[in-house]
């Protein structure tokens, strides 16, 4: 009987040593453990490090360890498989993605795919926070997307503003997910493909083409104009400074026949008629000069005999 009685003393000392020794966990490098006493979080057991640790086994406490260093994934808007689906015509498929559609400003249907990539920034949050994280990230980025959209005309959604989407998709989304304290820290927001119906995907192509086409011509325009505007700008100064100068030139003309006229105005005033016989003079000195003379040697009442021509330039 009393070997029987340490027998059990002995079994329940195991039991007992087994049972406390189950309270130990090790946390790996890329998780953090949260620890919780009656179902409760202490402020101190949000965030367990890395390493060897000690907690009192369950019903007291229970160690749940999420990786935090990991980059999940979600999809918002079609998933690849019902992308695939629906480039094999599959009817169902279609029909079944027509919830995830988004109008455009300009009532235009987009399919999108983006792709959300995330971290979990609080452990204690992402675990008990909220119900279901993912869905909740697809939900929140899901609407924030459709908010932006809708003021967007279609050709900005399908060509210029996909960057822009992007940013303000993942600068909303995480001001949203922080009120609602999920844990979550969004990493990236990738659009993957934006693109309407597949039944009109054709017209688009075209319409984002010729706009494309549109903005090279406006392109080679802005180059050929700035070619061409500092040529005729500098023809332009060219010819005005040529016009000054002549303006120049003749005002200067003036001013000098003036002053010569002036200056010779009190000798006409004082003697009129040998200053006209003067000038007379002085105009043929520089007239004759530039005439041919013709000179007959016979008299006015005989017919022509001989005519010589002089020519008084000649020096």
């Amino acid at each position: 009987m009393h070997v029987r009685k340490t027998w059990l003393i002995a079994v329940g000392l195991v039991l007992a040593a087994a049972y406390l020794a189950s309270g130990v966990y090790f946390v790996r490098p890329d998780e953090r453990g949260v620890v919780r006493w009656f179902g409760r979080v202490p402020q101190a057991y949000r965030r367990v490090l890395p390493g060897l640790h000690y907690a009192p086994p369950w019903p007291f406490c229970r160690v749940d360890r999420p990786k935090t260093t990991e980059v999940r994934r979600v999809y918002v808007g079609l998933t690849p498989a019902q992308r695939e689906a629906i480039e094999r015509s599959g009817l169902e498929a279609i029909e079944a993605t027509l919830p995830s559609d988004v109008l455009t400003g300009d009532v235009n249907i987009l399919k999108i795919t983006m792709v959300m990539q995330y971290q979990v920034s609080d452990p204690a949050q992402y675990l008990f926070g909220v119900e279901g994280p993912d869905q909740l990230v697809r939900d929140t980025v899901q609407g924030v997307l459709i908010e932006a959209l809708a003021g967007l005309p279609v050709d900005q959604a399908l060509t210029t503003a996909k960057a822009r989407l992007q940013l303000e998709t993942l600068t909303q989304a995480q001001q949203l997910l922080d009120r609602y304290g999920c844990g979550v820290w969004l990493v990236a927001a990738n659009l993957e493909s934006i693109d309407p119906p597949q039944a009109i995907i054709a017209v688009f192509q075209e319409v984002v083409g010729a706009k494309k086409d549109g903005e090279r011509a406006v392109d080679r325009a802005i180059a050929e104009s700035n070619r061409i505007v500092p040529r005729a700008r500098g023809e332009a100064a060219r010819i005005g400074e040529q016009a000054q100068a002549y303006r120049q030139t003749r005002v200067s003309r003036a001013r000098g026949e003036t002053a010569r006229f002036l200056s010779l105005l009190p000798e006409y005033r004082a003697n009129p008629a040998v200053f006209k016989q003067r000038l007379l003079l002085q105009t043929l000195e520089v007239v004759l000069p530039r005439i041919r003379t013709i000179v007959l040697d016979n008299k006015p009442d005989e017919a022509p005999a001989s005519v010589k021509i002089v020519d008084t330039n000649r020096k």
